[in-house]
């Protein structure tokens, strides 16, 4: 008797910040893109005895995620084995250990035949992980706050078709998400937060990547003044000489994404003249159709 769970990473966040509620109070908020190509996927089957343990067995967010699922419905039952495999690389901003989290909690949740809300799905993950993404919303995207487990705001629409160009800026300089402070913003970087968001809003209402693109490569550059990534500059001038709509980042992570029309195959030419642009810069990049990269 076993029982899967699967969960879909993300590539960085398109918005980034402090955005203000309803009666005005101030959270730290962040709108993630969803990148299915990237996931994870927990198997989750009673062993003797009564311990909960995870394989790998470095995935010690997962083991507690399971364990804060059981404690919250009192069980008592035999021991769980929780196997976590994915293809996501650890430390650039992909949603990682979030993925992992996700996709324990939904095997271990199968396992004992309970259905959990995405809502209760976060909760945990942001108990499990101190900080969590949103990846567990599907459908409309969503302004949550990583470390409340609360969401801000669900848009109205959903995200317009793209294609991406992603490019890891620091292969070989893995961020630790957790050793960073929370950023503090400025005032003015707030006010332009609260901006953001309204263009978020209209970006969605108008199914317009160029208003999307505008959005988070404003979104970018205020994060770049505290957590810098490599090449940032070079990415954004070539964005602006050529077709791309925006940028994106994990910003905390080293996945920078480029939005392009999403009618663009591979073997475009202006595709390839963005590849060969960034190989000069020692950056290798891959090619997502929009199909790839929505749920």
């Amino acid at each position: 008797m076993h029982a899967s769970g699967f969960a879909i990473g993300h590539h960085g966040e398109i918005l980034q910040g402090v955005f203000r509620d309803e009666d005005s109070r101030l959270h730290r908020g962040l709108v993630t893109l969803p990148f299915p190509p990237r996931y994870s996927i927990a198997v989750a089957e009673p062993i003797d005895g009564i311990e909960v343990l995870v394989r790998p067995k470095h995935k010690t967010k997962s083991g507690a995620a399971a364990r804060l699922l059981l404690g919250r419905i009192g069980y008592s039952g035999r021991g769980i084995m929780v196997t976590v495999n994915s293809n996501i690389p650890e430390g650039f901003g992909l949603g990682s250990s979030t993925t992992d989290v996700v996709a324990t909690i939904r095997a271990t949740a199968r396992l004992l035949g309970l259905q959990l809300e995405a809502s209760t799905i976060f909760r945990l993950a942001v108990r499990a992980e101190v900080a969590s993404d949103g990846t567990m919303f599907t459908g409309n995207p969503r302004l949550v706050c990583p470390r409340e487990g609360t969401v801000l705001e669900r848009f109205e629409s959903r995200m317009p078709e793209f294609s991406l160009i992603s490019v890891n800026v620091a292969p070989n300089n893995p961020v630790d998400t957790l050793a960073h402070p929370p950023t503090r913003y400025t005032g003015d970087e707030i006010r332009e937060f609260g901006d953001l968001r309204k263009l978020l809003r209209r970006a969605l209402e108008n199914g317009s990547l160029g208003e999307l693109g505008e959005m988070a490569t404003r979104s970018a550059v205020i994060n770049q003044r505290y957590l810098p990534q490599p090449h940032f500059n070079s990415l954004l001038e070539l964005s602006r000489s050529t077709n791309v709509f925006g940028l994106q980042v994990a910003h905390s992570g080293r996945m920078v994404g480029m939005f392009l029309d999403p009618r663009l195959e591979k073997e475009d030419k202006s595709v390839e003249h963005i590849q060969r642009e960034l190989l000069r810069l020692n950056l290798f990049s891959e090619f997502f159709r929009s199909g790839q990269t929505s749920v």
